[in-house]
């Protein structure tokens, strides 16, 4: 007897824990993440998605395109991308040493990449501005900053 499968319902119920017979299953794969894993650096890391070329896996057989870094604001978003893929591993991996200093390293570059982007163009965020008050809004407005530019 052949089933009706484009109309059928399954009744697994609410948190029971069963699958009907004929339902498809799926395998998982998680790959393992060791400790001391090579890594890209962190413009690849942005483009790539991952700081961990042995998590660099496709997704539906896409490879990301590359990312640009070449401006002030593209090496600070691939800094704080490193950062927070090295906070994410740390988390696990808690008594890797490499991997914390190069945490610390990133997190020094990014620090001073700030202050200088800052200084250059204005506020990154509002909380860059709010030590006097409500001053994000004032003049001049980065587009109106040209003698700091010049530097």
């Amino acid at each position: 007897m052949e089933q009706n499968t484009e109309n059928t319902t399954f009744d697994c119920g609410y948190m029971k824990g069963t699958l009907p017979s004929c339902a498809p299953l799926s395998v998982p794969f998680v790959p393992f993440q060791g400790m001391n894993q090579q890594k890209y650096d962190s413009a690849k890391a942005l483009s790539r998605g991952t700081l961990f070329p042995g998590l660099d896996l496709p997704w539906k057989n896409v490879v990301p395109g590359a990312a640009d870094t070449s401006t002030p604001i593209g090496e600070l978003s691939a800094l704080g991308f490193v950062i927070n893929e090295l906070g994410l591993y740390l988390d696990t991996h808690r008594s890797d040493t490499e991997a914390l200093k190069l945490y610390l390293d990133y997190v020094e570059l990014y620090k001073k990449g700030a202050a200088k982007y800052i200084e250059l163009y204005g506020p990154l965020f509002q909380t860059d501005v709010t030590k006097n008050g409500y001053t994000w809004l004032d003049n001049p407005w980065p587009w109106d900053v040209t003698e700091r530019r010049a530097r």
